[in-house]
Parts: structure tokens; sequence; C-alpha cells
């Protein structure tokens, strides 16, 4: 069985890191396409109410009502303006946190590959001391045999 690698709490650490950034950006998806959704519907309202605007626009004209769907506009105008400004900083995040995955996923194969090297190191060993005590028990059977026969 081979030892224990020295720095297996590290490497643990370093895992559960890469596990927590993963699921950080799972989120940070998750609200991305939320917002998408949510842009998606505020383009629609706009295009509802640039509907009734047209359509208030004919025949008699109310000018309350041009007046309110006027300032529904300019709301939901307002409203697509931040979720965009929102979902580009939502975009930037996304980036930032996948350069983060990225180091530190480089970080766990570092010392994954460490471990990997003793572990084979180890096995190495393993295998010469294997082989001499073989060669050992040879030379003892081959010096016991010419004893014998003399």
């Amino acid at each position: 069985m081979p030892p224990k690698f020295s720095l297996q709490a590290v490497l643990d650490y370093r895992h559960k890191r890469v596990e927590m950034l993963e699921s950080e950006l799972a989120q940070l998806l998750l609200a991305q396409q939320k917002a998408r959704a949510f842009l998606e519907t505020l383009n629609e309202s706009l295009n509802l109410i640039n509907e009734q605007i047209a359509a208030s626009q004919e025949g008699d004209v109310d000018l309350f009502m041009a007046s309110q769907l006027r300032s529904n506009f300019k709301v939901v105008t307002d409203y697509i303006a931040q979720q965009k400004t929102f979902l580009q900083d939502l975009a930037e995040k996304i980036q930032a946190k996948q350069a983060e995955i990225v180091k530190a996923r480089q970080e766990e194969e570092a010392l994954k590959k460490l471990s990997d090297k003793e572990r084979e190191r180890y096995e190495e060993e393993q295998a010469m001391q294997e082989k001499r005590t073989q060669d050992d028990i040879y030379i003892a059977r081959a010096y016991r045999n010419t004893v014998q026969f003399r």
C-alpha cells in the first residue's frame, strides 16, 4: 500500500475549490438565462406598447391613454437598458469565473501530477525491492544446490 501523499489535504482542498467554483459558475449561468428571458419579455412588452401607441393614434385620440402609453414606453425602455447592463455585468462575471476555474483546475492538476509521480516512484521502488528479493532467493537456492552437490 503506497504511503499517503504528503500534500493530500491541499489536493483535496483544491478539488473542493474547483467544485465550488463550478457550482458558482452554474448559478451565474442560470442567472444569465433568467435575465435573458426577462429581457425578451421586456422586448415583447415594448413591442406591445408600440402596437398600442399606433392603435391609439387612429381615430379619436385619447390624450390620457397616449400619455400613459408614452410613460409605459419610457419605463420599459429604462428597464431594458438596466437589463442589458445587468447582462453585460453577468457576462463579465461569467468570464472571470471561467478563468478562475481554469486556474484552479491547473493548480489541482499540478498537485495531481505530483501525487501520481510519487505513487509511480513508490511502485517502482517496490518493484525493484521485489526484484532484489527474488534475486536473493535465486542466489540462495543456487548456492544451496551447489553446496549440496559437492
